[in-house]
């Protein structure tokens, strides 16, 4: 199989687990500390892989999440768009940091989309507590040194071969 072909199956495998992780139910009390699957596997991939276009399959996933959840057609679409767009521009540098300083760095993208889905939500009548909007930051900036590493374990070709 070639490397192209190899690294869009992977892509595609990688999005769906993070949607079937983003659709499992959870227990109330770890329910409102769920990492943003979807947004961490496509900053991911906007991140490592500049010849995987990622804005399309964002608007894509979006929608399919906005169907899932039953929330006003386009609110995720928008939020991943806007942060696979902020993540692609800023490649270059966030290239150049060390893990630690990425994860740091990537935290105004989750707040930011995190205020989007707040911000929609607010202006449709879906009202929820302030800090099961601001929970989920936390806990993907937290899963971001652990999704990143075992990520690039997975990407990383065997020297055996």
């Amino acid at each position: 199989m070639t490397p192209t072909r190899t690294l869009v199956l992977g892509f595609v495998a990688s999005l769906l687990l993070a949607l079937l992780l983003q659709l499992i139910r959870l227990p109330e009390l770890l329910a409102a500390a769920r990492p943003l699957w979807v947004p961490l596997i496509l900053a991911y991939w906007a991140l490592r892989e500049p010849r995987i276009s990622t804005l399309f399959p964002a608007f894509v996933t979006g929608l399919l999440l906005d169907v899932l959840f039953g929330t006003p057609l386009g609110q995720h679409s928008l939020g991943l768009v806007l942060l696979v767009y902020l993540v692609e521009r800023m490649r270059s540098i966030f290239i150049l940091f060390p893990l630690w300083q990425a994860t740091l760095a990537l935290i105004p993208a989750w707040v930011l989309f995190s205020f989007l889905m707040f911000w929609i939500d607010g202006a449709t009548q879906h009202r929820a507590d302030a800090w099961l909007r601001w929970l989920p930051v936390l806990s993907t900036t937290l899963f971001w040194p652990l999704l990143f590493s075992v990520m690039e374990t997975l990407r990383q070709p065997d020297d055996d071969e």
